[in-house]
């Protein structure tokens, strides 16, 4: 594992769930429920990969670009150093809806159109091993059909795993039909979902590592918090003993 990966990172637990850093060549669902997490668990792990010097790009719907830095700034990240290094990117697919046209994506429904952006702008940051965050698929499974919506995720997840690279997708989950988000789930390569449990009149967050190609996982339901200045930091005490159990450990294809 990279030496980012270990040590004391606050990060490391979900790493250990996993059984490793996320593979090369892979998509990966984050599901929940709003309010849950999925977004700062994408962008800590961009985050992570920006560290190994991998170029990434955020293909955002769910807000405006520079919301995306501030809120990254939040966590004690510096998304701006790798703006200037050319090692990230974000395509703004939000802007256009709120009446905006200098700068963004125009016609963000036409998936065409945006995968010819996406192929674009993976070429001007190398073409070789870049992740992609997709945040978040709602907005597309509601303003385009969903063969179409489906033909994109499959069509990004392709371009990715060409060139060695990620695909994260956040999706909250109920935001489309049972059947669809089921259909979804069994197109990528790993599926992380967050809960949202009350315990004694307090919400709590939860993590469970549903499937991941290629790694031998902890399938576990384990607490977490986000804290400010650090971002998602996983209650793992006794993890190395539940490593050591028998069949607890899953490996899951694909």
């Amino acid at each position: 594992m990279n030496s980012q990966l270990d040590g004391s990172s606050p990060f490391k637990g979900f790493y250990e769930l996993i059984g490793g850093s996320l593979p090369d060549s892979s998509s990966v669902l984050v599901t929940g429920d709003p309010g849950s997490g999925k977004t700062t668990l994408a962008q800590q792990i961009l985050y992570e990969e920006l560290q190994r010097s991998r170029p990434c790009i955020i293909v955002t719907y769910d807000t405006f670009p520079a919301n995306i830095l501030e809120r990254m700034s939040q966590f004690g990240w510096d998304p701006r150093k790798y703006q200037l290094l050319n090692k990230l990117s974000i395509m703004d697919c939000y802007s256009a809806t709120a009446g905006v046209t200098e700068g963004v994506v125009p016609q963000p429904f036409d998936l065409t159109n945006v995968s010819i952006h996406l192929t674009s702008l993976m070429e001007k940051m190398g073409n070789h091993q870049v992740t992609i965050i997709v945040d978040s698929l709602m907005p597309i499974f509601s303003e385009t059909e969903p063969k179409h919506a489906v033909s994109f995720i499959q069509s990004i997840a392709a371009k990715v795993k060409k060139v060695g690279g990620k695909m994260i997708a956040t999706l909250s989950t109920g935001s489309v039909q049972p059947e669809l988000f089921h259909k979804v789930e069994s197109l990528v390569d790993g599926v992380v979902e967050l809960r949202m449990v009350e315990e004694h009149q307090v919400l709590r967050r939860y993590l469970l590592v549903r499937k991941m190609d290629r790694r031998q996982i902890i399938p576990r339901l384990v607490r977490f918090d986000i804290i400010s200045g650090v971002g998602i930091r996983l209650q793992l005490p006794r993890l190395g003993f539940l490593r050591k159990r028998p069949n607890v450990g899953t490996m899951v294809g694909s």
